[in-house]
């Protein structure tokens, strides 16, 4: 999967969004037509688990609560097809195209 790191800077006071649906639009106009088929919010220990959604239990969590994002990573690629990972480092938010 490639990894592609949004960086913004400013040299004022205005900081971009920090909500997924926001980062979610900007992701998917960067790379149109593809579409977010997951996100991992590494500030928050939170992710769209697919398992979940079938209510399995999710195999991404590790034993300190965080998410293991190469587990993560290789579901998306193998059930949702993902090839590609936004990641916002202002928000600590990655977002995962298909």
């Amino acid at each position: 999967m490639e990894k592609i790191e949004i960086v913004f800077k400013s040299d004022g006071n205005f900081r971009p969004s920090e909500t997924l649906p926001d980062l979610r639009s900007a992701a998917e106009a960067l790379f149109f037509p593809m579409k977010m088929c997951g996100f991992l919010d590494e500030s928050d220990n939170m992710h769209l688990c697919p398992q979940e959604e079938r209510k399995q239990p999710c195999p991404h969590v590790l034993e300190d609560k965080t998410v293991s994002e190469a587990e993560y990573r290789r579901t998306l690629e193998r059930e949702r097809k993902a090839s590609l990972r936004v990641f916002f480092t202002h928000a600590g938010i990655s977002v995962y195209l298909t």
